[in-house]
């Protein structure tokens, strides 16, 4: 439910109720059995807000922090600097980014005088959905973005010819922090894989003879026979599943949308100014709440 929803936007949403209803309360100079409604509307609002916030924060603690290069299969936490491997970019102001999601919405005004909106209907939507890198000092890995919950992104919005354009975005080369599922399975050296690989290492290695001739010529006939030949594939094999071996460390690794309701988020601040900022609305909920629940006790 909440992989695509704001939280800033929740924070608003809880915060707008509580005011709109208490305001409209006011207003109408509604009996007193009607502001325990309130109070009791707004308890229930500030425990979800709580709840929400501190199920967050929990959720951004138990993950582990690691390094791409020492970081387990499993849930994890990373920060580092997010690049695209092909040039990205937002489709209608042409940004370069690593990740974007971009509107068009018709915007036509009714007559010159009232300037009321009369339409505003969406026209195009899209989404980047193509895997970037995430680089620390120790390595890198691929981050899927598919069904991730994307925050403190930059946004602009314009209007050109009667449409409005608004394009948010996660620029290139910049810090990212994301928490997800890491998984190096896909990245298995299958027998094809291992084939094709050991083919362009002989290749190499015939293109200088006498390269080949002093590792391989036991005999010293200044020919290779087909012992010494498949000594040389052997050694090629061995090398490009070492190769594979390290690299399954680093390049290998793809982090993606946990399976479950675990929480799978790509934001542009730092892993400590998010849970600071989910401690913050915390306390500024359960304050309200406690506001509430005085308010009502009083009113009871």
């Amino acid at each position: 439910m909440f992989q695509r929803f704001k939280t800033q936007r929740f924070n608003l949403i809880c915060l707008g109720l509580m005011i709109a209803v208490a305001m409209l309360g006011y207003i109408n100079h509604v009996p007193r059995i009607y502001w325990l409604y309130i109070a009791l509307f707004g308890i229930l609002v500030c425990m979800l807000a709580s709840v929400f916030h501190y199920w967050r924060f929990l959720k951004m603690s138990e993950a582990p922090i690691s390094s791409i290069a020492s970081a387990a299969q499993g849930y994890v936490e990373l920060y580092g600097q997010a690049r695209t491997e092909k040039p990205l970019k937002t489709p209608y102001h042409g940004i370069p980014c690593v990740w974007f999601r971009a509107w068009v919405f018709s915007n036509q005004q009714g007559n010159h005088q009232s300037h009321q909106l009369l339409d505003n209907r969406l026209l195009d939507y899209q989404e980047s959905r193509s895997p970037f890198v995430l680089e620390d000092e120790s390595g890198q890995c691929v981050v899927n973005p598919d069904g991730a919950e994307v925050i403190y992104y930059e946004a602009r919005t314009w209007r050109k010819n009667n449409h409005r354009y608004v394009e948010e975005y996660l620029p290139a080369h910049q810090s990212i922090y994301v928490i997800g599922v890491l998984d190096t399975r896909k990245d298995t050296l299958d027998s094809a894989k291992l084939n094709k690989e050991v083919s362009a290492h002989l290749k190499a290695l015939k293109q200088q003879p006498s390269r080949l001739l002093n590792l391989y010529d036991h005999d010293l006939n200044g020919e290779i026979d087909l012992h010494e030949w498949e000594l040389a594939r052997q050694d090629a094999i061995r090398q490009v599943q070492s190769t594979h071996a390290m690299q399954a460390h680093t390049a290998g690794f793809e982090l993606a949308k946990p399976a479950g309701q675990q929480l799978f988020l790509i934001s542009a601040k730092s892993p400590l100014q998010l849970r600071k900022n989910h401690l913050q609305w915390l306390g500024v909920f359960i304050s309200l709440l406690t506001f509430f629940v005085a308010a009502y006790m009083k009113l009871a």
